[in-house]
């Protein structure tokens, strides 16, 4: 059991550290400028489409980071539920081996 709890501890570790990751990765999303978005004429509009692309690529990251990190904690949940189980039947084992109801 302490394997599964441990188990399910990293599992909480690492959806935690997404749940970050889908916060902090388009916290960091360039400015239009630093693409060129603000030069004239068609640089421009080059600039604009590659920042939009960025945003748009980030943004589906962020999504993607969100749903793993809600299914590691599922998976956490899981675990520990099953090692709870696994305790109790571990427990009612040594019961009635030891004759008591």
């Amino acid at each position: 059991m302490d394997t599964l709890r441990a188990l399910s501890a990293r599992l909480d570790e690492v959806s935690a550290t997404l749940t970050v990751v889908s916060h902090t990765v388009t916290a960091t999303d360039p400015a239009q400028a630093a693409f060129g978005a603000d030069a004239p004429g068609r640089l421009g509009e080059i600039g604009r489409a590659l920042h939009r692309q960025w945003t748009t690529a980030t943004d589906d990251r962020a999504r993607e980071a969100r749903a793993a990190a809600g299914r590691l904690a599922a998976a956490a949940a899981a675990v520990r539920e099953a090692a709870d189980r696994y305790a109790e039947v571990d427990r009612a084992a040594r019961r009635r081996l030891a004759g008591e109801p």
